[in-house]
């Protein structure tokens, strides 16, 4: 197949999210991926050219070595107030010259904005329109006064697309709400690594990091949403034994208020990495004794459920997580997270002393990412499913 896709983040800079699992294995078994990108962390104008002009990246990957995909970055305006505006005219033109030039079997949206030029081309060239979906978008717009603009657009979209995919149940509850057909939708979960987790990383890590062996080190990664509740978890350090080290590997939103805690009140006790290369990632885990997924729950956050739950429990590390109704629905109690929200986890922080409860929950969590979580098996479904778009089915 020929995948055209769309999406109003940075295929470069965030990530790697679903997208970058799947289209890189798509390109790896033989389908040709030509992403269009928005590089939603720029600088803007001044401090870069007012005209930032289209970019092209032939073959790049963020997953798999022999998954690379074809990028290209629409010129588009760097004044912050026209920027994305600009850029729904050279994604239109972009993705007109696009299909005409290799005539794509399905056009693959993430977005919203950029998902109206991609609907309406698709609907003129005869192009199968699939909507993936990992969020409730409308809620993620910056602007405030933009988010009942973006949610009638986002309606929209549901009822246009010719195919919806979601992450999971919830956010497919949500999808039908707003107005995507049931014989059209599918769940698609997040799936995760399943190599053996590289503990012969974490005393060489653990070193690296000056953490001491009879330290209890939990851990967070990840973009730092200013939801995400790190600041939380790291506020409650001086709560906690005095064992216990907060590591944080990511950037973000949050990154300077954690900076402000680590120098102000909380010195060693709170790690901080910036961000890391993706291959990295396995030592960090390594050295880590519980991972957190400490986000507030809010109309973001409601309904997903974020990959790193899934790497956190791939790694065979229990999970501290808060009570968010579409992670609870997707990983019920029982598997290696534990539930409850930031403010009460101290008793369970006493209890991950125990390295025997420790393992426990983390064999828990692995054995139900082996069951449900394979990338290869997720890849087969989506790859079937883009398929039978392609092909006109339901």
């Amino acid at each position: 197949m020929r995948l055209l896709v769309v999406q109003e983040t940075d295929w470069l800079l965030r990530g790697p999210h679903q997208q970058h699992h799947l289209l890189e294995r798509l390109v790896a078994r033989g389908h040709q991926v030509t992403v269009l990108d928005y590089p939603i962390l720029r600088e803007h104008w001044p401090r870069e050219p007012l005209w930032q002009p289209r970019q092209t990246v032939t073959d790049t990957h963020r997953v798999l070595p022999d998954g690379a995909v074809h990028l290209v970055r629409p010129g588009t305006l760097s004044l912050k107030p026209l920027a994305r505006l600009s850029s729904l005219a050279t994604f239109a033109r972009e993705l007109r010259q696009q299909v005409r030039r290799q005539r794509p079997d399905v056009i693959l949206s993430y977005a919203l904005s950029t998902s109206l030029p991609a609907l309406r081309t698709a609907g003129r060239q005869g192009v199968p329109f699939v909507f993936h979906v990992i969020d409730a978008l409308h809620t993620i717009v910056p602007a405030a006064a933009l988010r009942p603009v973006a949610r009638l657009v986002e309606r929209l979209i549901y009822r246009r697309a010719d195919r919806v995919v979601l992450i999971t149940e919830r956010l497919r509850d949500y999808a039908l709400a707003m107005g995507a057909r049931a014989e059209a939708s599918h769940v698609l979960r997040t799936g995760v690594d399943l190599s053996p987790p590289a503990d012969a990383e974490r005393a060489p890590t653990r070193a690296e990091l000056n953490l001491h062996d009879d330290e209890l080190v939990l851990f967070f990664m990840g973009w730092l949403y200013d939801f995400a509740g790190v600041d939380l978890v790291a506020r409650s350090l001086p709560e906690w034994p005095d064992n216990v080290r907060l590591l944080v590997v990511g950037d973000g939103d949050a990154f300077e208020t954690l900076r402000r805690l680590r120098d102000e009140r909380l010195g060693e006790r709170l790690l901080l990495t910036g961000r890391v290369p993706f291959e990295r990632i396995p030592a960090y885990l390594a050295a880590a004794d519980v991972c957190l997924l400490p986000f507030a729950r809010n109309p973001v956050t409601e309904h997903i459920t974020p990959i790193k739950l899934y790497e956190y429990m791939a790694a065979a590390r229990p999970v501290l997580a808060n009570e968010l109704p579409g992670v609870m629905r997707d990983v019920p109690p029982g598997h290696g997270v534990c539930y409850a929200p930031p403010a009460e986890w101290g008793p369970l922080v006493q209890r991950m002393q125990d390295s025997a409860y420790r393992a426990e929950l983390g064999a828990q969590g692995r054995a139900f990412v082996e069951a449900n979580c394979d990338w290869e098996r997720l890849t087969d479904t989506f790859e079937t499913l883009l398929k039978q778009a392609a092909a006109g089915g339901r």
